[in-house]
Formats: C-alpha cells, sequence, structure tokens
C-alpha cells in the first residue's frame, strides 16, 4: 500500500499511540487484503482497527448468524479496557463486589469484598459481541456461515486460509478461532507458533439455573470451590446478580467426565439449595486456555489474537480485556509498521509483526506468566495446605482481590516476615513452600518482561526456554504421572 498516495488515507495518531485514518475510502486495488477467522471479541476488535487503517478486511465466521453464536451468557471484565478502545460499555452490565472462596470440601471459606470503585464489571457477552460487530461492519465485511479450515502456507508464509472448501487469499490471517484454532493446528511446525497441552485447558461447563425461590437464603450468595471435591479445577455458584437466576459453573482441568460433572452438580445443589432445576442460559461445555500466552503468536502473514493465543488469565480463564486490547495492539502494529513507509509482503513479516508480541506481554503478558504459575502451584497443594492457606490470614483482602482481578502479587522481605509472625513459626515449612512459590512467580513476571525486543529466532529460542522452564512440572511429579500412563 502507498502511503499518502491518490485516494489513500491519512495515517495519524492519537494519544494512546493507535494510528487510524482520516477517510474511509480507500482504492481497494491499492490495498492490503486482511482475513480474520473468527467474530470473537479480539478478532471484532482487529478487524475494526484494521479497517480503519484502510486495510481490506474480512471476518469470516462459523456461526450462522451474531445470535447464533455460544455464549449467552454474561462475563467479567475490567472497564479499563473500553476507555483505551474509546467505546462504551453496553448498558447490559453490573458490578461484582464480593466472592467467597471454599476449601476443596468445604471446611473453610474465605470472603473477600472489593470496593465499589476498584470493582470489575460483568457484561452480556451477546450485547458486547453485537456492540463490536456493528463497530467492524463501519469498514470491514462480516460473513457468516463459514467454516474456516486450515491455513494456506506458500514458501513458509501463510498466504490464506480454506473456507467452506474455497482457497481465500490474504495478505494477512488473524487467527481469532479460539484455543483449539483450526488454523493454529494445521501451522508447519517450523514456524514455532505455540501450541498448548490439554493439561493448561480448562474443560467448564456454564449455566444458569432458574432460582428456587422458596430455598432458604444462603449465607454466601457468590460461593467458588477451590479444587471443587478434591479435584484440579474450580466450581461456582452465584446468585446476586439476577433475582431469578443462579449463574454455575464447573470446570476441570484437562478433561471431565460425564460422571464428575454429574457429581459436580449434585454437590452445588445440595450446598446451595436455590439452585433450580431448569436451565434457562447456556448448558454448554467450552475449552479454555488456562496458560501463560503464546511466547510466538506471529509468523509471516500471520497473529494470533484472544484464546488462539492464550490471553486468558489463567487462574480465571477471563479474556475479554485481554483480547479486546491485543486486538488494538496488532492494529497498533501494524499502522506504526505503514507510517514507516514498509508495504506490500515485508508489512506482515513475523520481524514486524513481532511488535506486537511485545505489545502483548509488556502491557499483560509478562503478569498472566506470573499468575500461572501461582495457578499451577495452587492446584498442587495438597488439600490441607489450601485448607490452611485459605483459613489463615496469611493473604490479606487486598491480595486476594489482586489474583481475583488477575492481578500479581509481590511478597518483600519485610512482608515476607510480617507473613511469618501471622502464620505461627510453627507453621514456618507451609509458610516457606508459599513464599517459593511467589517468588517464582516474580521471576517468572521477570523473564517475560524481557521479552526479546527483535525478531531473532535464536535470541527468541533461548527466551523460551528460559521462560518454559518456570512451568516445568517437578520431576518426581511428572514421573508418577509417566507411571500412571
Amino acid at each position: 500500500m502507498r502511503l499518502r498516495a491518490a485516494g489513500c488515507p491519512r495515517i495519524s495518531a492519537r494519544a494512546d499511540g493507535y494510528f487510524f485514518r482520516e477517510k474511509t475510502t480507500i482504492e481497494k486495488e491499492d490495498s492490503m487484503k486482511v482475513v480474520v477467522a473468527g467474530a470473537g471479541l479480539g478478532g471484532l476488535v482487529a478487524a475494526e482497527k484494521l479497517g480503519r487503517l484502510g486495510l481490506d478486511v474480512t471476518v469470516y465466521e462459523k456461526a450462522a448468524s451474531l445470535d447464533e453464536m455460544r455464549y449467552d451468557w454474561h462475563d467479567d471484565v475490567n472497564p479499563r479496557i473500553f476507555r483505551r478502545l474509546s467505546i462504551d460499555m453496553p448498558e447490559e452490565r453490573f458490578k461484582k463486589k464480593s466472592w467467597t472462596f471454599v476449601s476443596p470440601f468445604g471446611e473453610v471459606v474465605r470472603e473477600f469484598r472489593q470496593d465499589e470503585e476498584h470493582a470489575d464489571y460483568s457484561v452480556e457477552r451477546r450485547p458486547l459481541n453485537k456492540l463490536l460487530c456493528d463497530r467492524a461492519a463501519e469498514v470491514a465485511k462480516i460473513v457468516f456461515g463459514a467454516k474456516v479450515t486450515a491455513p494456506v502456507v506458500q514458501e513458509g508464509r501463510v498466504a490464506g486460509i480454506i473456507v467452506n472448501g474455497e482457497e481465500v487469499p490474504a495478505d494477512l490471517v488473524v487467527d481469532a478461532m479460539g484455543v483449539d484454532s483450526a488454523l493454529r493446528k494445521a501451522l508447519p511446525r517450523e514456524l514455532g507458533i505455540t501450541e498448548c497441552r490439554d493439561d493448561e485447558v480448562f474443560v467448564a461447563y456454564r449455566a444458569f439455573y432458574e432460582k428456587d425461590t422458596e430455598a432458604p437464603a444462603p449465607r454466601y450468595t457468590n460461593k467458588a470451590y477451590l479444587k471443587h471435591m478434591g479435584e484440579a479445577g474450580i466450581s461456582w455458584a452465584i446468585q446476586d446478580n439476577d433475582p431469578g437466576l443462579v449463574n454455575v459453573l464447573v470446570g476441570r482441568l484437562g478433561k471431565m467426565t460425564d460422571k464428575q460433572l454429574a457429581d459436580a452438580l449434585a454437590d452445588l445443589k445440595k450446598n446451595n439449595p436455590t439452585i433450580g432445576n431448569r436451565v434457562m442460559r447456556g448448558g454448554i461445555v467450552c475449552r479454555i486456555p488456562v496458560r501463560y500466552p503464546a511466547t510466538r503468536m506471529v509468523a509471516d502473514g500471520y497473529a494470533a489474537v484472544g484464546d488462539s493465543a492464550y490471553m486468558t488469565i489463567p487462574m480465571l480463564g477471563s479474556g475479554i480485556a485481554s483480547s479486546m486490547l491485543a486486538g488494538m495492539l496488532l492494529a497498533q502494529t501494524v499502522g506504526e509498521n505503514m507510517s514507516r513507509g514498509y508495504k506490500g509482503k515485508e508489512l506482515f513479516k513475523a520481524s514486524r509483526l513481532w511488535r506486537y508480541q511485545v505489545k502483548v506481554y509488556r502491557e499483560f503478558g509478562a503478569e498472566h506468566c506470573a499468575i500461572d504459575v501461582l495457578k499451577r502451584g495452587v492446584l498442587n497443594m495438597n488439600n490441607e495446605m489450601l485448607d490452611w492457606m485459605l483459613g489463615s490470614d496469611l493473604l490479606t483482602n487486598d491480595e486476594i482481590g489482586k489474583l481475583a482481578g488477575g492481578g500479581m502479587m509481590r511478597v518483600g522481605v519485610a512482608e515476607a516476615f510480617r507473613k511469618i509472625g501471622v502464620a505461627g513459626f510453627k507453621k514456618l515449612g507451609k509458610l516457606l513452600k508459599i513464599n517459593n512459590m511467589l517468588q517464582k512467580s516474580l521471576m517468572a513476571y521477570r523473564c517475560a518482561k524481557n521479552i526479546p525486543r527483535n525478531y531473532n529466532d535464536n535470541i527468541i529460542k533461548g527466551w523460551e526456554s528460559r521462560l518454559a522452564a518456570y512451568y516445568r512440572k517437578p520431576r518426581k511429579e511428572a514421573k508418577q504421572e509417566a507411571a500412571e500412563k
């Protein structure tokens, strides 16, 4: 694309660094073609922002219509993302003010209350999708009923996608197909795009049950069950957001059998009698990445956003804000490259797109790396240890709030001594284990933050290896798993 040539838009910069076009008309034959696979939140933001740069953008979504997309529920989101994107938050929202964390077998509970000013919102997914879809449709074409099955790769470069059996060429492919993306899975290994393991995926059942208003009102209304029934995962029953519904989730790491789901639901209903028998919304099983972001999310002609690049908060599986931000950061990177005069295939080379990955890691990716260490540490705790941690004053309300909101924890020397005093020296062994986990989390954060600024394959491989070391299972645990197989 020739910048500032006849028929081309003027590229300008806003205060937040995002480049946009002042005109919406452009000679299509002079434009680079972008395809976005998936009309999720990150994909739609990327489509809109790239479209406003004057690029020829088409979104392909397998659902027959916007109303038929899967997520018929609300999810948590930090309101700051709407300010950064300069869009109004959907009216269908409410603030989340409290959580009650329950130990594996319900013996210990810990209530966390969030102040009004810093509380996250929960927003309805479908109105949010429509809002972003309407904005994207101003500058991009959106095609529903379009099944994307594979990438087109030519001479080591992603050059398009296969849609409904037909080849669609593109200068840039934006992968927004989710954790099980057919595009990402089919890419040649030599491109180095990160794949995740099954035990880094959360299999979750999500349903909104009719509330039994005649049942006794619960003492705690928003209960999250850590390692519910002693298994690796989480369940919850949220009751104070809607007067007629109970928000229920059952999630397990890696896989969840029908029996596990049935047993967990029975236990939730036993301890939360307001959960009725009728499912009013949702009632589906979905797969959510719960790991640190992909260490390679770009290649020549390719970039991944959202769940395709594992951008959820590992402790919670919430990824709305990070996915939307990633869509903006990708377009920002492309806009910056355009302003520097790059065009043609050079504009979408991995070495040019790498700056997008750097932005992701510095904006939120490094914190997600730290949180992933904590998540794995919690899931590896025995039940006694987890009971003790929840029941003690080891974690303050603010610290729990940070974890619940996707923030990382930093514990200094003075704070460590304070915690020893709280825990008592008899619990020093437990405290040291937790402190080691926190220190490991901080080291992972620092390593992630130190992502190579420039695209050099050998240097990136070294960084990937150093970062991956924080997530390897202890030798004893890995040996035990191998023996069981």
